[in-house]
């Protein structure tokens, strides 16, 4: 691969994508007559030779009194200060990266999440290491790229990355144990699926407790790294693709539009035809679209409240246990927290109900 080399989605073309030799006399101080050339000419001419403020070429173009002329040269300096901006901005998103290199740092991972909102789906979290030496024009936040751009911006990652590895937490398991851990469970996965060892590893907002590897918090760093951006485009257009098929599964919500987020024609059919299997059940909206916690874990709730000693609360335990098939994961999962605190409680001489 060259030094420095910037990849293009498709349909993007590169500045100097015209093959056409410069003209010796757009060189700096030689002089250029236009007048005898039409507008149209005048701008097959610049195209190849590529002005730059200050030259001949260019001072000839600011004083060419035609104003198509005029908005010919208007354009090229609005497309010269745009390219000076994104590469200023790329500068800026591979700093972080930039510094650990130089500290040593052979591979540099990004990490962050798509998912942590929504009421049903999962939690995918993509982990992204790229080449030093490797330009990805246009990459950002995910969120602030279109579905087209993504998708573009997806490949060119999945090709040119040195490894790329992505991490899948079930809405199931996100109403056993939270959506934030497991959030942190898919972050986890994801940098084991990497095919390298990060020397660091950056990641989206807080650090992720359990990564025995050296880390880097950055708040919105998907707007501020080059590897985090890779990673949240990674883990987005995964999560997306995988919402787009559960259309097909469970239809009547609209996945495929609103990717399972809370709208208001998601909450409308959650309402109206009641949560599917992948909704998650720990978020209030579903919880209430499900009719609420159920009889049986009402009475088991108060049950363990009760319990004066632990043979009891072990009783109680039991019978939660076979019973399990009847409650859903989500109030399972309270259960087994409310026996450990009960527990805790009745160790601690505490009275029953407290």
């Amino acid at each position: 691969m060259a030094e420095s080399e910037t990849r293009y989605g498709d349909g993007e073309a590169s500045p100097d994508a015209v093959e056409t030799d410069r003209d010796p006399g757009c060189e700096p101080g030689a002089p250029h007559d236009l007048s005898s050339m039409t507008v149209r000419a005048v701008s097959e001419y610049v195209a190849g030779a590529h002005p730059e403020p200050g030259d001949s070429l260019w001072r000839a173009l600011e004083g060419d009194p035609r104003k198509g002329v005029r908005d010919l040269c208007d354009r090229l300096m609005r497309r010269r200060n745009a390219e000076l901006r994104a590469r200023e901005r790329e500068e800026r998103m591979r700093r972080s990266e930039a510094e650990l290199w130089a500290r040593g740092a052979e591979y540099v991972a990004g990490i962050d999440e798509a998912g942590r909102g929504p009421l049903a789906g999962p939690v995918v979290a993509g982990a992204v290491v790229l080449p030093r030496d490797l330009s990805i024009r246009g990459i950002d936040d995910s969120k602030k790229l279109t579905p087209a751009r993504r998708e573009e911006l997806f490949e060119l990652i999945m090709r040119d990355a040195v490894s790329v590895g992505t991490g899948i937490t079930s809405e199931s398991v996100i109403d056993e144990i939270n959506i934030l851990r497991a959030t942190h469970r898919a972050m986890r996965e994801a940098v084991a699926g990497l095919d390298v060892t990060p020397s660091h590893v950056l990641v989206d907002g807080d650090p992720i407790p359990a990564l025995d590897l050296p880390q880097t918090a950055i708040h919105q760093g998907d707007g501020k790294s080059t590897v985090i951006a890779a990673a949240s485009i990674v883990a987005k257009v995964t999560r997306d693709r995988m919402i787009v098929e559960m259309d097909s599964r469970y239809p009547g919500y609209g996945f495929a539009r609103h990717k399972g987020y809370g709208t208001k024609e998601h909450i409308s059919a959650l309402m109206r035809l009641g949560p599917c299997e992948i909704h998650r059940r720990s978020f209030r909206v579903v919880l209430d679209a499900a009719g609420g916690l159920s009889e049986l874990y009402a009475g088991f709730r108060a049950a363990l409240m009760a319990a004066p000693d632990a043979e009891r609360l072990d009783r109680i335990a039991r019978e939660i246990a076979c019973e399990k098939e009847r409650l859903v994961a989500f109030e399972l999962s309270k259960l087994r927290g409310l026996y450990k605190r009960c527990y805790v409680r009745l160790r601690s001489g505490i009275p029953a109900g407290r």
